[in-house]
């Protein structure tokens, strides 16, 4: 199998892609759907989040670059144009992602942004006018090398090798002629490659590796490059074979490179098998403007002249042209892999196709072409490849040993080590590309096959033809040269390690060996100027005069500068933090703190600034400024480590916490969700649920999780808005168990969780226990026993803590054995405090639900049911706002500390009216009116009112004040106007007031017209109307088809006297007595209310006068009596709902004790009340 790199089967998602990573018009054109690719939109209707990409509109212009004459110029050239043009068409975006705290990614080399986002904001993000569209982000597949059949060696002249022989392709382009003749190996030329990455300490790289020191130690600032950190630790590694082998075709010492006087640096672009976008495009722009290891200080001067690509896909993709057009523009050479989709022409594929990017075909040791050496032509008809070199059976280094591999990738590296070659035999080419590919073309091999187009001289097979290295390189300019060397000493002695740097027509830096001396062939005649520079000494330079053809040397003394001593202690929040370390940047000196925190250095006279890395997980890196004089003293006091939202950690022994109840909670992937005893805070809301997973995590999440597939946090998947004390693939078995329990005293009791002696999925022997305190003050802790083995430890599982949206996190540890037995992490909210506390009703004391608890600007908190409410604050001094509507505004001033609760307790004042009556029924005639009166009455505090009603009645007052104890009545003006008799009018008095608890009071407001009404004012002479402007007739005997009472005695009593409990005195001083019965003929069918008024207008005792009173022949009211009921002169009224069937109503009065007695009596139809 081939071994180019190629993006093959999923890279043709990538190709779709290609309107993202370059301009518009560079991408072909097809229907435009919309904005948003129908990939990204799937994902988005399938989860809650998508990540994509979003390409904006406008490139930069890159002339200047282009004009600029040195290349660290020409390379912040690129930046700088490439960079503005970025940042002035993201602008917006990036506001818009800010604002919901979206995870983003912005890149400049080209002009998009990856995003992970849900479809709402990916519809905002459409929606602006300067987003040309949304795509999706692909994986690239990586396939795994193959091993060819190894070629024997060929004796060489020159080879500096132990068996005298290079491997067959290194003789092949005439590599050995070129060091041996000319000299030359390389030197002063740095090569990358995005690949797989290497291995940076094998045996044939470590000494061509730049980022190795004279001492033999290595620093990997801007030397490596991992952008995915897939390695484990910060050093290069390659995790595939493939970018190993094709580095040491390039500087590979013992035979194995082309050019083994050059430096090398190297990107990871491809992961593990595969290769993302993602990292394709940081690879791209790190090669403009390596960065340390932190990502931070770029250093374009130290940016590679040649980069080799021995990875690519098939056809022609345009996603990378951006970048490489960047690289040309900042000087740097871009060797291409052509692929390896043959035999078949017009299968050259992408980027080597790109009329910018320079390709590699491969042939084998026969000169033969390599059977899948992919053909051309490539983009705008361009001849590709542009050149052939070795590619089949080519031995190389891989990590750990060698292999032979084929293929274009192996082809590739050739040309690339090729031109360092060239550029290090005539230094004023270097950075010329347009002027370093003539060279390559013009001396290759001819092979005549037109057979995919072209000439015999330059055609779609072979390119230019055959590379010949020693061709091109005799062939480059002779510019004159001369060498300089020289011993750079200290008080006669030679130092070694020192940094040796010429300036002048070129630039050249080296270090000095262990006998103080250094060497520099090749430069062009000029003058310049020389740089010693060493740590520990003074800076020397001195004057040098480089003349063509002649050696020049150039002795420099140097200076041993005073030093003094360092000291000092290093905490973190005021603890000593044992095992951090103390590096003086820039420098080789550090040191370690002892168990107390102390360090102690020596250092030359000078500033620095101290770097301090602790050993602790949950401490962050920080540096001091230190003036050495003499001896000095610098304490440096590190910060906590935190999240976004101000989560920090500590870790340290703690007693392990234990639960006491066991949940019904066993097995695999298995979820039980509790109710809380209090409300928890985390991440700035209170939860009172929460899900129990048997897989180590607690999340407050509304779904049931239960994934036993641990990530790195923070994640966009599931389970988000969790506390992970432990999340791995865990069993409950019979063996184990989760229990809980609560701890501690309000408001710093805690909920524990105990995972009780689990065990890991498919390893049933290992056991370990952890639990999870979840404070009511909003902290977090863990605790841990039974941590013996690497797995125990946690070399599988994450720990730490999340937020709900899965774009904040606190990770202590993911798949690193950092945990052990009696370990405590303890996680606080170290820029916020709690805030809780109850809101209830003054009036009654009971609690408000749903209130307002505003908090300065900062945050705005509800209550529950319960009047209680709970929120994590921003520390600081505010203004809190209690209020609900109907309920008065309560202001206080709050101190909010950091972890520490604040409460506010707050009774709201409010109103509290209410009304006389629910229901106000007026029975009239048609065509009247009539007044009613609702009295209202306030027992809370001072509050408004209004009151509005129906068209059809009129109330006054409509509006007022009401203070606390005062009441005021209300006239209803009814109209009965329109409403026909047997019928009725219905609607509602409605009286709103700032009343919390009944802020709207409804009164039903019936008007009724009867068909049949007959009021009778007994033992009356005359008609006598009411207050309520209602007639009353006097009564009389009764007569068939009238009405009127029956009874054998004919007694009426009257009085004088005020009767209590009525505004109509008249209507009940006279009565009858001792009647049967009153009986109403004639009465149509249908429902009626009986009135009855009665007052005891003689002096009767209780007990004198008892009877019963029965309304169509069911007892209405049983053994009545007035003086015991009410007392003498009192009114009391009573009314009855009866059904009248057969056209007489009777009512009837019987004796028990004494004489019956009735005042007045009533009956009126009443078509709005239910049958009784």
């Amino acid at each position: 199998m081939p071994h180019t790199l190629r993006l093959r089967a999923i890279l043709t998602g990538i190709v779709t892609v290609a309107g993202l990573l370059v301009p518009q018009a560079a991408a072909q054109a097809a229907p435009d759907p919309g904005k948003i690719d129908a990939t990204v939109l799937a994902g988005l209707a399938q989860d809650d989040k998508a990540t994509f990409w979003v390409r904006l509109k406008g490139d930069a212009d890159l002339s200047g670059a282009r004009r600029a004459l040195t290349k660290e110029a020409k390379a912040e050239q690129v930046y700088e144009a490439k960079s503005e043009q970025a940042q002035t068409s993201q602008r917006d975006l990036r506001k818009l992602l800010d604002s919901h705290h979206a995870d983003y990614t912005p890149f400049w080399i080209v002009n998009a942004v990856r995003v992970t986002a849900g479809e709402k904001l990916a519809a905002e993000i459409a929606s602006l006018p300067e987003v040309e569209r949304i795509d999706p982000v692909r994986t690239l597949s990586l396939p795994k090398p193959v091993a060819g059949t190894a070629q024997a060696r060929v004796k060489v002249a020159d080879p500096a090798t132990s068996d005298g022989a290079v491997e067959w392709n290194i003789d092949r382009v005439g590599a050995p002629r070129v060091w041996d003749e000319l000299g030359n190996r390389g030197e002063g030329i740095v090569v990358a490659n995005i690949d797989s990455g290497v291995q940076f300490d094998h045996p044939d790289l470590a000494a061509s590796y730049r980022g190795r020191n004279p001492d033999g130690t290595y620093s990997h600032d801007y030397n490596w490059f991992d952008p995915a950190g897939i390695c484990p630790s910060a050093a290069p590694c390659d995790n595939n074979d493939h970018g190993t082998h094709v580095m040491g075709t390039m500087v590979g010492a013992n035979g194995l490179g082309v050019a083994p006087g050059a430096k090398w640096i190297a990107v990871k672009g491809c992961e593990v098998n595969t290769c993302t976008d993602a990292s394709l495009l940081a690879a791209g722009e790190w090669v403009v403007r390596p960065t340390d290891l932190n990502g931070r200080n770029p250093r374009p001067d130290l940016a590679p002249d040649i980069v080799n690509n021995s990875w690519g896909g098939d056809g022609f993709d345009p996603f990378y042209k951006e970048v490489v057009e960047s690289w040309l523009a900042a000087g740097i050479f871009p060797a291409f892999s052509n692929g390896n989709e043959g035999p078949a022409c017009d299968t050259s594929g992408s980027p080597g196709q790109y009329q910018t990017a320079y390709s590699a075909g491969a042939f084998d040791v026969n000169n033969a072409l390599y059977a899948r050496s992919s053909k051309g032509e490539g983009e705008n008809g361009e001849t590709k490849p542009n050149i052939a070199a070795p590619g089949v059976n080519v031995r190389s280094s891989i990590p750990g040993g060698y292999d032979s591999f084929t293929g274009t990738s192996m082809a590739s590296p050739h040309v690339a080590a090729t031109v360092a070659l060239i550029w290090s035999g005539s230094p004023g080419l270097q950075g010329d590309v347009a002027a370093t590919r003539p060279l390559l073309d013009g001396t290759a091999v001819d092979v005549d096959d037109t057979s995919c187009g072209g000439t015999a001289a330059d055609n779609n097979i072979w390119g230019e033809g055959r590379l010949d290295a020693y061709a091109a390189v005799l062939a480059a300019p002779d510019e004159g040269l001369g060498d300089l060397s020289g011993t750079v000493t200290a008080g006669g002695e030679p130092v070694s390690g020192v940094t040796v740097t010429v300036s002048g027509p070129m630039t050249r830096t080296l270090v000095t060996g262990a006998d103080g001396r250094y060497a520099i062939p090749r430069l062009l005649a000029g003058e310049y100027e020389l740089t010693a520079e060493k740590f520990g000494f003074a800076r020397a330079t001195a004057a040098v005069t480089i003349t063509a053809e002649q050696a020049a040397t150039a002795d420099v003394p140097m200076t041993v500068l005073p030093t003094g001593v360092v000291s000092g202690t290093v905490t973190t929040a005021g603890t000593p933090e044992p095992d951090a370390t103390v590096q003086a940047t820039g420098t080789p000196v550090s040191a370690v703190t002892d168990a107390s925190g102390r360090y102690s250095m020596t250092l030359p006279h000078g500033s620095y600034e101290l770097a301090v890395t602790p050993s602790s997980r949950c401490s962050s890196a920080a540096t001091a400024a230190v003036t050495v004089a003499g001896d000095a003293t610098r304490d440096v006091e590190l910060p906590l480590r935190g999240d976004n939202f101000g989560y920090t950690c500590r870790s340290g022994a703690q007693e392990y916490a234990a639960g006491t109840e066991k949940l019904a909670l066993t097995g695999d992937d298995e979820a039980q969700q509790v109710t809380l005893p209090f409300p928890v805070p985390f991440y700035g809301t209170g939860h009172t649920r929460a899900w129990i997973g048997t897989n180590g995590f607690v999340t407050f999440a509304a779904d049931r999780v239960t994934t036993g597939s641990n990530g790195r946090l923070p994640t966009s998947g599931t389970p988000n808005n969790a506390v992970y004390p432990y999340w791995d693939d865990l069993v409950v078995d019979a063996q184990a168990g989760v229990y809980t329990a609560v701890t501690g005293t309000a408001p710093h009791r805690a909920f524990v969780v105990e995972w009780r002696n689990v065990t890991f999925y498919n390893e049933g022997a290992q056991r370990v226990s952890f639990s999870a305190l979840l404070g009511e003050d909003g902290s977090v802790a863990f605790r841990y026993k039974d941590v013996e083995s690497e797995r125990d430890r946690g070399s599988s599982a994450t720990i730490g803590i999340e937020n709900p949206a899965g774009n904040d996190a606190l990770l202590y540890s993911y798949e690193e054995p950092a945990l052990a037995t009696g370990q405590g992490l303890t996680f606080t909210a170290s820029r916020h405090g709690l805030v809780t506390g109850k809101v209830t009703d003054a009036n009654d004391g009971d609690p408000i639900g749903g209130a307002t608890v505003e908090v300065g600007d900062v945050a705005t908190l509800t209550t529950a049911a319960d009047g209680t409410f709970y929120g994590q604050v921003l520390a600081g001094d505010y203004e809190a706002v209690v209020s609900k509507e109907h309920y008065g505004t309560f202001t206080q001033q709050v101190t909010v500390a950091a972890a520490a609760v604040t409460r506010l307790d707050t009774a709201l004042v409010t109103g509290r009216v209410s009304a006389s009556t629910a229901e106000l029924t007026v029975v009239m005639p048609t065509g009247s009116s009539r007044a009613r009166t609702v009295e209202l009455t306030n027992l809370g505090s001072p509050t408004p009112y209004t009151v509005t009603g129906e068209p059809w009645f009129t109330v006054t007052p409509a509006a007022g004040e009401l203070a606390k104890g005062q009441a005021v009545s209300l006239k209803v003006e009814l109209s009965s106007a329109g409403v026909a008799p047997g019928t009725f009018r219905e609607g509602k008095l409605t009286i709103k007031s700032a009343s919390g608890r009944q802020p709207t009071i409804e009164v039903k407001v019936t008007v009724v017209v009867p068909r049949h009404q007959v009021a009778i004012d007994t033992a009356a002479t005359r008609n006598f109307v009411d207050a309520a402007g209602d007639t009353w007739t006097p009564d009389k005997r009764y007569a068939q088809g009238g009405h009127g009472y029956l009874t054998s005695q004919n007694r009426t009593q009257s009085t004088s006297r005020t009767i209590a409990g009525t505004a109509d005195q008249a209507l009940f001083r006279t009565a009858r007595e001792s009647m049967l019965e009153y009986r109403f003929d004639n009465v149509p069918a249908g429902t009626y209310t009986v009135e009855l008024n009665f007052a005891e207008i003689r002096n009767m005792r209780m007990g004198q006068r008892v009877f019963d009173v029965l309304v169509e022949g069911q007892l209405a009211i049983p053994a009545l009596d007035l003086a015991l009921e009410s007392g003498t002169y009192t009114a009391v009224t009573r009314q009855y709902t009866v059904k009248v069937t057969d056209g007489q109503l009777n009512m009837r009065f019987a004796t028990r004790q004494g004489a019956t007695i009735v005042n007045g009596l009533r009956i009126s139809e009443r078509p709005d009340k239910a049958t009784p």
